[in-house]
């Protein structure tokens, strides 16, 4: 199947330029709305895209701010709302979005997180969510330490970025993921004290109001994962008001899912959920 990938830049609420891409099929069943994790970039999604544009969904994209190609201080967000903002800005100003076709989101790791405020809070269009290694929970040890180094760095460096905590061997188990991740121009290495803090708190928001959670869902996480906190993400799950969620638990994969061998059987899925609830 023919795909035309087409590019624009919008601008958002704060003047920042905000480049999104989308991959359009010349048959176009369904559509994704794609919302990337923390430091990274519309790039680490082309395999994703390219794969379901072949099947008929056109798929769309951007850099959030302060990653990518985005304006913004890097690893850095004044007001985690921003962030919704621009999905909003993606979903209304998108010259690209198909206008008679359903759209469904996907959200992987910080993106998760995102997306499923997006979906609490916002969501009037959505047919269905996706998740991929959600960002609902730090493992309590990791969220310690950084959140204690957090705390004291606001004091005065606020948006001071320091060393992300988590390396490329907790991402992926190739290592041949390892040497793009560090290759990567584009792939962030830094977060200020302000945006971790703001995750904590939205993490917070959302686990009180997991029960207004009532759009489709399906979510796949892996038992391994050391950066997000599986668990947590769970846990969510258990509480969410949705009637229709679907929860898939891989045992050997790390946190970075659409980057590791089970990808395939993801979009696979993926691609049938979306199919059956278009």
């Amino acid at each position: 199947m023919k795909t035309v990938e087409k590019q624009e830049k919008l601008v958002d609420g704060k003047g920042r330029q905000i480049p999104i891409t989308s991959w359009i099929p010349s048959k176009s069943v369904s559509q994704l709305i794609i919302i990337h994790g923390f430091c990274e970039h519309t790039g680490c999604y082309r395999h994703v895209a390219e794969n379901l544009a072949n099947r008929g969904v056109a798929v769309h994209t951007m850099d959030l701010p302060g990653h990518g190609n985005a304006d913004g201080i890097r690893g850095h967000i004044d007001h985690f709302e921003e962030y919704l903002d621009n999905v909003s800005l993606l979903v209304n100003e998108n010259p690209f979005l198909l206008k008679t076709k359903s759209v469904f989101l996907l959200g992987h790791s910080l993106g998760g997180l995102i997306s499923l405020l997006f979906c609490i809070r916002r969501n009037n269009r959505f047919k269905g969510l996706v998740l991929t290694s959600p960002l609902t929970g730090f493992p309590p040890m990791g969220s310690l330490i950084t959140g204690a180094l957090a705390r004291f760095l606001t004091r005065n460096h606020r948006d001071e970025p320091f060393p992300k905590p988590n390396g490329p061997g907790s991402l992926s188990r190739i290592p041949g993921q390892w040497k793009i991740y560090n290759s990567d121009p584009l792939r962030g290495r830094l977060i200020t004290p302000n945006l971790y803090l703001q995750m904590e708190a939205m993490i917070k928001q959302l686990t009180s109001s997991a029960a207004s959670l009532s759009i489709p869902y399906l979510m796949f996480i892996s038992s391994k994962d050391s950066v997000v906190s599986p668990q947590a993400a769970q846990r969510l799950f258990s509480q969410s008001g949705s009637t229709d969620k679907s929860l898939i638990v891989f045992t050997e994969a790390m946190h970075e899912l659409l980057q590791e061998p089970e990808c395939d059987q993801i979009l696979d899925k993926l691609h049938d959920w979306m199919a059956e609830r278009s």
